[in-house]
């Protein structure tokens, strides 16, 4: 019988990042989810959006996070899925630090009716793991990628090179950050033949 995967973890705050979501492999538990066509199209938008190419991922994130890509230029690993939190968290945890990588965690509306899209994210540093939950892809005027939060905490620059996190926001105002979140929403949905069936 082969071995499937499930969660147990630690609690992890959700409000502030804090604590660990590392789970356990059960023998005879439920397989999490696999990522779909959908999941790859969200994926590889987000690879554009940071002007990468991305294959797919091997190792021990193609066992934990099946269908996950890897962006070698930037060096991050992205996953999506239709899942809802917590789902994936600590498999996520557990790629980013074994990896070093950053990991993304793209979720997106199960019946693919909209293209709101969260993302939660895992930075592994030299002595701990930051969580950056909840997420939202956030464009410029100027056609800058952004990973916004969804009340305090820094803006991520989605770049070539990588993940820069700013305490400098790429919005002056609410207002300014809903337009950036609509933008991000449209720009998506123009890459989006036919809905999530491509």
């Amino acid at each position: 019988m082969p071995v499937q995967f499930s969660t147990i973890s630690d609690s992890l705050d959700l409000a502030d990042g804090s604590g660990s979501m590392i789970h356990t492999a059960l023998r005879g538990s439920v397989l999490l989810p696999a990522a779909t066509r959908p999941d790859s199209k969200l994926m590889h938008h987000v690879a554009a959006l940071m002007h990468s190419s991305a294959r797919p991922d091997r190792g021990m994130a193609a066992t934990l996070l099946p269908g996950s890509l890897f962006l070698k230029t930037p060096g991050v690993v992205v996953h999506a899925t239709a899942a809802a939190a917590p789902l994936f968290l600590g498999e996520t945890e557990v790629v980013a630090i074994a990896t070093g990588h950053p990991v993304l965690l793209l979720r997106r509306a199960a019946d693919g009716s909209s293209t709101d899209v969260t993302v939660d994210i895992a930075l592994p540093g030299s002595a701990n793991l930051e969580w950056f939950l909840g997420y939202r892809l956030f464009r410029s005027l100027a056609g800058d990628s952004w990973l916004v939060p969804p009340g305090s905490g820094p803006s991520i620059h989605l770049m070539r090179r990588g993940l820069f996190l700013s305490e400098h926001h790429p919005f002056a105002d609410e207002w300014d950050h809903e337009a950036g979140i609509e933008r991000a929403s449209a720009h998506l949905a123009s890459h989006r033949i036919g809905g999530w069936s491509w």
